[in-house]
């Protein structure tokens, strides 16, 4: 049976107003969970409040079944085995890369040290930059260096706040993939914020979403994408077409859903799930092409498709395969 190895119970908090209500969150050991929400959702709060850097005003968070102190309990905010990378990176100024990690080490032995610092020097890319000065690094050279940094004492956990904000592609997925290869050769469970889709499903075993202070949608990216449940959820997840109840028939009591990438074009007419609709926008967008029809007054599908010889201002058939509508509620 898997170990929950990170856990709030009823965690809430509050500033000027209230950020978060009763969050009940499982992290699994060994995995990667990421939370995903708007801005302004509390998502970073929660973070720190794993981490032990902010007090919460209910609840309680446990480590491996224990309760973990609040920061106004200790002498020293934070939890050993817990691991917290802000988005600032908290490095040291006018130092080598060598001497960061180095530093983040010193309460240890050489020979542990040095085995650490070989490995995360290669774990994080990091090898040919050790003798560089902190200002002559990139952006997302630091944040290697602040994850390097993070795991040099072997926590148990990882906690990154939006570790790939404000990074280009390639950048990006240089991280990301370093990310990955840490999890594979240390094992170590992480917990990410993101707004970021293709990072949530590029690295999650589990995406929790947050809104209105509380985790409303927890599962696999193929469950919650297959799955999101609610309205909110899907457009945080991608471009969702809605289809009002009684717009399929009278048997369609609900509101139901379908991604714009499930849609079909067609040019016959032999299916019931066809709509007869003007294209009225076509936009290349690099790797497909993305169509806006209408099929109804003040009502549209947006279709993502590779074909590219539809034609704005002709007239074609929508298809919406039945498998893969959703149900959807409203919030």
């Amino acid at each position: 049976m898997a170990k929950v190895i990170l856990e709030t119970k009823g965690v809430s908090k509050s500033f000027e107003k209230l950020i978060l209500s009763n969050v009940n969150l499982k992290i699994v050991e060994g995995e990667t969970h990421v939370i995903m929400g708007k801005s302004g959702e509390g998502k970073s709060t929660l973070l720190k409040i794993l981490a032990g850097l902010t007090a919460v005003d209910q609840g309680e968070v446990l480590y491996e079944g224990e309760r973990l102190d609040n920061p106004e309990e200790v002498l020293v905010a934070g939890h050993e085995e817990l691991a917290y990378v802000a988005q600032n990176f908290n490095l040291l100024h006018n130092r080598t890369v060598l001497e960061n990690l180095k530093d983040a080490l010193l309460a240890f032995k050489d020979d542990f040290a040095e085995q650490q610092i070989k490995q995360l020097l290669q774990l994080m890319r990091l090898e040919d930059l050790q003798s560089q000065k902190i200002e002559k690094l990139s952006g997302g050279e630091k944040q290697r260096l602040a994850i390097a940094r993070a795991l040099a004492t072997q926590p148990a956990v990882l906690l990154l706040d939006e570790p790939f904000t404000q990074l280009d592609f390639p950048t990006r997925q240089i991280l990301l993939d370093a990310v990955k290869e840490v999890k594979r050769a240390l094992d170590t469970t992480i917990l990410l914020v993101s707004h970021n889709l293709y990072e949530a499903f590029y690295l999650a075993d589990i995406i929790h979403i947050q809104k209105g202070g509380n985790i409303i949608r927890s599962g696999t990216p193929k469950d919650i994408y297959e799955n999101p449940v609610y309205v909110s959820v899907a457009n945080l997840l991608g471009e969702i077409n809605l289809i009002p109840k009684g717009s399929l028939g009278k048997g369609q009591n609900k509101l139901m859903g379908i991604w714009s990438e499930n849609i079909l074009i067609s040019s016959e007419h032999n299916s019931k799930d066809q709509f007869k609709s003007k294209l009225i926008e076509k936009t290349f967008i690099g790797n497909y092409y993305r169509y806006q029809f209408e099929w109804s007054k003040n009502q549209f599908f947006i279709v993502k498709s590779t074909q590219s010889e539809y034609v704005a201002g002709e007239y074609y058939r929508i298809v919406l395969p039945e498998v893969h509508l959703f149900e959807l509620k409203k919030g």
